[in-house]
């Protein structure tokens, strides 16, 4: 595993702008500034992507990305979901705030059926 600060080539990307952490095996890019972060806060942080490294070895990257950006019909990805589901409550959120999370815009109001 290899922890990278993402540059502004990431903005060439719709979902993975330079802003968010993106983790694409066996790396974790992280938001610029990461570093200066509070402990606690980057320690999740990397929790939540180690959970998506060990997914993405599982499954194999390209199955996992295809499944994981799959969203028809119009935001249902049960995969995501759960995958993202087991991210945060295994970087220490609970399984409330880890729905609160799932349901916000930037998730693409993803449902669970």
């Amino acid at each position: 595993m290899v922890i990278k600060e993402k540059s502004g080539f990431w903005w060439l990307s719709i979902f993975a702008n330079p802003n968010v952490h993106t983790t694409i095996y066996p790396n974790i890019y992280v938001a610029k500034g990461f570093d200066t972060w509070p402990e606690t806060l980057k320690t999740r942080i990397l929790l939540h992507e180690k959970v998506h490294l060990k997914q993405q070895e599982e499954v194999g990257l390209w199955k996992y990305l295809l499944l994981y950006i799959f969203v028809l019909p119009l935001f249902w990805n049960p995969w995501r979901y759960s995958w993202e589901f087991e991210a945060y409550t295994k970087s220490g959120h609970s399984e409330k705030k880890a729905r609160e999370f799932l349901s916000a815009w930037n998730y693409g109001w993803l449902i669970k059926k």
